[in-house]
């Protein structure tokens, strides 16, 4: 192999693959990528953790084709600290062994023999389904954040959808049993899925993270054989969709109607950052309390320190008091676009329900926290 690659371009694809490279893995080959060079053809790297899968193909100058394996997190590394000039790739002069030079920088690395790693995934030919890049990033950073990151809730590691023909919608949930996020999308009621599926928060925060980054209009979606494809211009995905059941979300969602609460979104996340930097723990609550002249925020305790914080709000009702997760409420907070929120409260024992005012689309719901109660209200 020896080719030629501009550094900002090699930097940049490379930074994909390494964070899709499983250095953790009982298999220490999943730590490297593969690297294929054809002449007239550029470059293709292949990264996998055996579910999720990145295919990335890139310019390149290729005067002796090849395919070996390399070490993604350290070639990344290294490419990383280089000058902006043309990286020069070669093999050959010691077998197993990779010559990386730019300017007066050289390093060696040892490669791999390419038959050892995953084969590389075959993307469809054509994709039935075509998603707005804008519209898939804004449904990944409303719902990513509520999926689990334990890995003892397998079931809860993930993105549910479910297509609604009647209802001409596309349900997308996600939960971690504290907190949930329903999106019911008339924009994806012509999108392609013959069965509910469950995407796994792993691939879409990796995917969440390319787009955030790579300059496309258009995101090419297709569901076969297990496993969901996509494919941004030059790169294309792979995710290994979870088997099993959905856990019954629903339930958890109050059937009755509680009393409804406007308040300035910008007010409450000031309020609630303030009054949070007397936490101890990231998994504190916050009180709420309601009254005729506004919503007091409190926290704390009489042994740690106390904050308390007043909120301009339209309440008109009783005196009611909940509690929620601090940290729940400003993921929430940020999600929503609208400058008025929305929060529909029923009772203690049911979850407290959070919109944009204005937006029947999306509804976030947080399930209510115990703390004892302030002999003082």
């Amino acid at each position: 192999m020896d080719i030629q690659v501009q550094q900002p371009i090699f930097a940049k694809v490379l930074n994909y693959i390494q964070s899709i490279s499983d250095k953790k893995s009982t298999m220490p080959i999943l730590s490297y990528f593969l690297m294929e060079a054809q002449e007239n053809e550029g470059l293709k790297l292949f990264a996998t953790d055996l579910n999720v899968g990145l295919i990335i193909k890139t310019e390149a100058h290729v005067s002796e084709s090849g395919t070996i394996l390399l070490p993604s997190k350290k070639l990344f590394s290294i490419v990383h600290e280089l000058p902006e000039k043309i990286i020069h790739i070669s093999t050959g002069e010691k077998e197993g062994w990779c010559n990386i030079t730019c300017e007066k920088s050289r390093f060696r690395l040892p490669h791999l023999d390419a038959s050892s790693f995953p084969k590389v995934p075959v993307l469809p030919e054509e994709f039935s389904n075509t998603l707005p890049s804008e519209l898939l990033l804004s449904i990944l950073e409303k719902t990513l954040f509520a999926a689990a990151n334990e890995e003892t809730r397998y079931n809860l590691n993930c993105i549910f959808m479910r297509k609604y023909p009647e209802e001409e919608i596309m349900r997308i949930v996600a939960t971690d049993g504290h907190r949930l996020v329903q999106m019911d999308l008339s924009a994806l009621k012509d999108l392609t899925l013959d069965d509910s599926i469950m995407i796994p928060k792993r691939g879409m925060t990796e995917l969440k993270r390319i787009l955030s980054d790579a300059k496309v209009s258009l995101v090419g979606f297709e569901v076969k054989d297990k496993n969901a494809y996509f494919q941004m211009e030059n790169v294309g995905m792979v995710v290994r969709l979870m088997e099993g059941d959905y856990p019954d979300y629903q339930q958890v969602i109050p059937k009755t109607r509680g009393r409804l609460i406007h308040i300035n979104r910008w007010d409450l996340i000031t309020g609630l950052r303030r009054v949070s930097r007397i936490a101890n723990d990231v998994d504190e609550g916050a009180k709420f309390a309601f009254r005729k002249d506004g919503l007091i925020l409190k926290m704390g305790d009489a042994n740690t320190g106390i904050a308390q914080e007043v909120i301009e709000t339209s309440y008109e009702g009783d005196p009611i008091t909940f509690a929620f997760n601090y940290r729940y409420c400003l993921d929430i907070l940020g999600a929503i676009e609208e400058e008025e929120v929305e929060i529909e409260l029923l009772d203690e024992d049911n979850p407290g329900i959070f919109r944009g005012k204005g937006n029947a689309e999306v509804f976030y719901l947080i399930m209510p926290m115990r703390i004892e109660e302030d002999e003082n209200e």
